[in-house]
């Protein structure tokens, strides 16, 4: 884990531990502030053609990496609206893998799902049974289902789409890409997409996303794209180095910076201190009491789920922690009330990590002290 720096010279001082948005280090919102320029000027272009170098490195693949001004959930609706007329299978095994299916729906497409209890992995055989029932146009796919804590086998649901249907399949690396190992060609994906604030470390606002030679194959043959979320008009204006519509340039500015810095770390060793993050916060709950939600062998390297010991309330401790001037996570949608989220994702260090821990266990004291108190 060389040529890392989190915090310009003060490892183990974050106290951002929210699943997203993250910490963002003070180089990069400095970056923030760059000049006003037309989108269509030469120094746009400068801009937006160094992006394009380094974009796909993160994504791991040869072709063209993009940037929309959305949340990663206009991907979602990209992909579906400019490449997709027939059926969609939608795996879901948390509250965002399940609001893609949602999405499907509600744009007309024909939906089956395929769904796993929350904090258990979507099954490759599983999905494999399913192609067997139907033709279908795309299957859609969380990695890391930022809900729960659980990582998907992202590589094996690929092989198994492209071994045995024509499907494309549609990746929502939202909390994955700059955090833990995704290879955007060699496993065969064909939108990978994630957003601004979660392993890139940026302020939110911003899309970023690769897709395949197939997917635009497929949008340029359906005749109703729309116009905002077209992939086709989005990769023809990439290739001229510009945006089809005004872009968010203050975090292009901001992404061109955070860009250096997670080359400079190198992907894979950015990988490394993700696993290691995850590692300290899994041996740390096993000491202490806490159960992890996600299925062993099927943790998120990016954020973790927890579920208090017994006689420890949730959100009490979540309230104890922001007294304490950190920023928590507590659980989402059914989880809220039981689980805890930690978020060690963009560019937080495991010291950080471990502080953090520890003022859990000082938190749980403050708890025990005051029940303990007399009325």
């Amino acid at each position: 884990m060389t040529n890392f720096d989190s915090t310009a010279g003060s490892p183990g001082q974050i106290r951002f531990f929210n699943p997203g948005p993250v910490w963002v280090r003070p180089q990069v919102l400095q970056a923030l502030t760059g000049p006003m320029l037309s989108h269509r000027s030469q120094a746009f272009m400068d801009l937006y053609g160094r992006i394009q170098d380094k974009l796909p490195r993160v994504f791991r693949t040869s072709g063209r990496a993009h940037t929309l001004a959305t949340s990663a959930t206009g991907v979602w609706e990209a992909a579906l609206v400019s490449s997709v007329e027939g059926p969609v299978l939608s795996l879901g095994n948390g509250a965002f893998s399940e609001k893609w299916g949602e999405m499907s729906q509600r744009l007309g497409l024909e939906t089956d799902t395929l769904k796993a209890e929350w904090g258990k992995p979507i099954s490759p055989d599983e999905v494999k049974k399913q192609l067997a029932t139907k033709k279908y146009a795309a299957v859609t796919v969380v990695h890391s289902e930022t809900s729960t804590g659980v990582l998907n086998d992202l590589a094996a649901i690929a092989k198994v789409v492209r071994d045995n249907s024509d499907a494309l399949v549609f990746a929502d690396c939202v909390t994955s890409v700059a955090g833990t190992k995704v290879e955007t060609d060699a496993w065969g994906l064909d939108v990978v997409l994630t957003g601004s604030q979660k392993a890139f470390a940026l302020p939110p606002g911003l899309a970023l996303f690769a897709m395949s030679e197939r997917t635009l194959a497929a949008a340029k043959k359906k005749k109703f794209r729309g116009l905002y979320l077209d992939l086709v008009d989005i990769d023809a204006f990439a290739q001229k180095k510009q945006t089809p519509t005004t872009p968010c340039l203050s975090l292009l500015y901001a992404l061109d910076v955070q860009l250096d810095h997670i080359l400079a770390e190198g992907i894979e060793n950015r990988w490394v201190r993700h696993e290691a993050m995850r590692a300290t916060v899994a041996a740390w709950a096993a000491r202490n009491g806490f159960t992890l939600f996600a299925q062993k062998g099927a943790e998120s390297p990016t954020v973790t789920s927890m579920i208090p010991p017994a006689g420890v309330n949730a959100e009490e401790l979540n309230k104890t922690l922001k007294s304490m001037k950190w920023t928590t996570g507590s659980g989402y949608g059914k989880l809220k009330a039981t689980n805890v989220r930690i978020g060690h994702m963009g560019d937080v260090d495991v010291a950080s990590v471990e502080s953090y821990l520890k003022a859990h266990e000082e938190a749980m004291a403050a708890m025990r002290n005051k029940a303990g108190s007399p009325a």
